[in-house]
């Protein structure tokens, strides 16, 4: 009789410590999801402007000091590093794009259908949950500047720079865009704390 109350006992125990150990994992858990969606659209906001800027002004003095040409080996070489310069441990930033000029920029599952959405729907920032992620998606839209070296051969693109597109990138995707097309996305995935 003593060792059946014992073991009702320890089991009881174990049963208490279980619930609150599920409690306060959800307590986490709910805490993590607490954070609405426009602290990150403000976050996302602020890295793109920051990471846009630079990338902007990085380009336009190697462009200024070297020519357009050069500014495709600038992009090649110099855009991942210059994009990193705002990650962190839990931030992930990246741009991506239906019709590539860098393999590294090929769209994953999420990428591709938000790109999708996006030709259907129209291109507007989104925030999208995961299981530990919070993504926030904004479109690219091209821009006249950009035209020189994503817009239409011979008509945009200079026959001296679509030489050095062709080869650093053999096979991009890149180029035939017009001024307002949707280019692509940035992509930036907040990990959520555990």
């Amino acid at each position: 009789m003593i060792k059946l109350i014992q073991i009702r006992f320890i089991v009881l125990i174990s049963s208490i410590a279980l619930l609150a150990s599920c409690s306060s994992n959800k307590q986490e858990n709910d805490q993590v999801n607490i954070i609405p969606d426009s602290v990150y659209l403000n976050k996302g906001d602020k890295l793109v402007a920051h990471t846009f800027d630079t990338l902007r002004n990085s380009l336009l003095s190697a462009i200024g000091q070297n020519g357009l040409a050069y500014a495709i080996d600038f992009c090649n070489e110099k855009a991942y590093p210059l994009t990193a310069l705002y990650q962190g441990d839990s931030i992930t930033i990246r741009r991506s794009s239906a019709r590539y000029r860098n393999p590294k920029n090929q769209p994953d599952s999420l990428e591709q259908a938000t790109l999708a959405g996006f030709i259907v729907n129209g291109p507007s920032t989104k925030i999208i949950r995961t299981g530990n992620q919070v993504h926030y998606i904004k479109p690219i839209i091209m821009q006249a500047m950009c035209l020189n070296c994503h817009g239409v051969p011979d008509q945009n693109i200079k026959p001296e720079t679509l030489q050095v597109i062709h080869e650093r990138y053999p096979a991009d995707q890149a180029i035939n865009y017009a001024e307002g097309d949707l280019r692509g996305i940035w992509h930036i995935a907040f990990a959520l704390k555990r």
